[in-house]
């Protein structure tokens, strides 16, 4: 059940994620990506990006929450939860941005696509920033909500 309660926060976590970015993109236009690096992920790799790119984005969520329950345990805080979404930060920007074509921490030749392309990144800081934040929110939701939920005194079914 522990581990159900986990992904179920993982996923929350990333629905939050999803949903600033989607406000960023389509609301306020402040986001400087045309489409969530899940999508962009996606894209790149040749695939379609409905659903597959949302499966990703809520697999990527869940993992990363059962990951903090298992290397943490009962020690799970607030703390533990931003330290790995730091973590799983530095990956995407190391591992998943030069995949894209983003750069490492986005400072490839993104921007110099046509600004309508999915892969387009805008130059400067803004894509670091916003995707940190992003991430520091979601280490904050299942940092805070899995030691909440989960009971780490029941004996293991």
């Amino acid at each position: 059940m522990k581990w159900t309660k986990a992904v179920i926060i993982g996923f929350l976590g990333s629905l939050i994620m999803f949903l600033l970015m989607m406000l960023g993109i389509y609301g306020t236009g402040i986001a400087p990506f045309n489409v969530p690096p899940s999508a962009a992920f996606v894209i790149k790799l040749g695939l379609p990006a409905k659903p597959l790119a949302l499966i990703v984005h809520f697999g990527y969520g869940a993992f990363w929450s059962i990951l903090l329950v298992y290397w943490y345990r009962d020690r799970t805080d607030i703390k533990k939860g931003l330290s790995l979404a730091l973590i799983a930060w530095v990956i995407m920007m190391v591992i998943y941005s030069p995949i894209i074509g983003w750069g490492f921490f986005g400072l490839g030749n993104a921007h110099t696509l046509n600004t309508g392309n999915p892969l387009y990144l805008e130059a400067g800081p803004k894509y670091i920033v916003s995707t940190l934040m992003l991430h520091l929110i979601f280490g904050g939701i299942i940092g805070w909500l899995n030691p909440k939920w989960i009971s780490f005194n029941t004996p293991k079914t």
